[in-house]
């Protein structure tokens, strides 16, 4: 086992070069959204909700002309110690009334700036910088002048 040298062709370098573009991409994508949850975690408030009702909705689907029934939850929670509520986004499930959920939201505009928070949104960074750091060693693999062998010949 030891290394051989090697040169790298065009097509090699090439697919590298678009390797190491997409792993920076992933990689500076994977920054952005940590600095955004740090950013929300600092300035909005958080506190659980209960949801307490559901709305539906139907709508056609342009591709097969079906018809589809999303829900939305309806989730109250208390603010400055009144009741407020808000609705939840669609989904393709109905949450259960009880639920208990995590709520972010501006104490200023509680009404208004609600959205809950999804409970694996601390991954979503770890997961980038995972992908993007593979792409950037694949594609680094790709350019250097030697390789690894197993055998003793080229």
């Amino acid at each position: 086992m030891n290394f051989q040298p090697h040169q790298s062709t065009f097509d090699e370098k090439l697919s590298a070069i678009i390797g190491l573009v997409i792993g920076l991409l992933f990689v500076g994508g994977g920054f952005w959204v940590r600095n955004v949850v740090a950013h929300e975690r600092a300035t909005l408030k958080e506190t659980q909700g209960t949801v307490v009702d559901s709305i539906s909705s139907r709508d056609r689907n342009s591709t097969n002309d079906r018809q589809k029934e999303t829900y939305a939850p309806v989730i109250e929670f208390l603010a400055k110690g009144e009741r407020t509520r808000f609705t939840g986004s669609y989904e393709s499930y109905r949450s259960s009334n009880g639920n208990k959920v995590m709520v972010r939201y501006d104490p200023k505009q509680p009404a208004t700036t609600a959205r809950v928070v999804n409970s694996l949104e601390g991954l979503t960074p770890w997961g980038m910088f995972g992908m993007g750091g593979l792409a950037l060693i694949v594609s680094l693999g790709k350019v250097l002048p030697v390789r690894w062998s197993s055998s003793g010949q080229p």
